[in-house]
Parts: C-alpha cells; sequence; structure tokens
C-alpha cells in the first residue's frame, strides 16, 4: 500500500449516470370521469431517480513507463481527487476491464470513468 500522484492535463468529459428509475402504476377507473380527457393524469408516475456525477478522464500522451504506472490506477480500491492538502474527495473507478496498448505502438494514453461515492440528491414521490 502506499500513495502515489499523477496529474492530468487533459480535458475531463463530465457526466451524469442514472443508476436507477422506478415506476408506479395509478389506477385510474375510482375517478372515472377525469381519467380520459385533456386534464386526464397519467396512468404511469416516476416515483425515484438514483443519479450520479461520472468524469471521464483522458490522459496526454504517455510514455510506457508512465503508462504502466498509471495502469495501477485501474486496480486501485482507494482513489482520491487531490486538488490541494485539505481538498481531496475519494472516488470509484470503473470496473470495466481494458488494453492498455498494443505491441508496437510509440505513442500511449489512458483513459477511465470515476465516479463521486454520494448520489446527486433527487426528490422521491
Amino acid at each position: 500500500g502506499g500513495f502515489e500522484y499523477f496529474p492530468f492535463y487533459k480535458f475531463k468529459e463530465f457526466q451524469v449516470d442514472i443508476e436507477a428509475t422506478g415506476q408506479t402504476r395509478n389506477n385510474i377507473l375510482p375517478q372515472w370521469p377525469k381519467s380520459y380527457a385533456l386534464t386526464a393524469d397519467t396512468l404511469n408516475r416516476q416515483s425515484f431517480r438514483v443519479t450520479r456525477n461520472k468524469i471521464v478522464v483522458r490522459s496526454q500522451h504517455l510514455s510506457l513507463s508512465q503508462l504502466e504506472s498509471l495502469s495501477y490506477i485501474k486496480s486501485s480500491s482507494i482513489v482520491q481527487i487531490v486538488n490541494s492538502r485539505t481538498d481531496r474527495r475519494t472516488v470509484i473507478v470503473d470496473s470495466d476491464s481494458f488494453k492498455k496498448y498494443d505491441e508496437g505502438d510509440k505513442l500511449y494514453t489512458l483513459q477511465f470513468t470515476i465516479s463521486y461515492t454520494d448520489e446527486i440528491p433527487s426528490q422521491t414521490i
């Protein structure tokens, strides 16, 4: 175990991951006159949504030794975004398999997705 830092200078892509949604079905028959008209309510209603912020991180061109070192981010169980001594945030790196490089490559890059550990606040009906 230990800590190592790697600065990333390439542009990041900010995303919102929708992890789960739920719907409830309304029984509209007890209010028959209001069931089918311009003012009718819906039969299905979304009752919850779980979302999380994600960032796609891309490296600039790397040497083979830099690529080898950075690829350990994908296998680390604790990864943090560190902006300063007092500003750091633990994130989760995607668990997808990835290709480090092809034999004969001269330029190397690395890309992975990180998710924040907290959910985006949302309403539940």
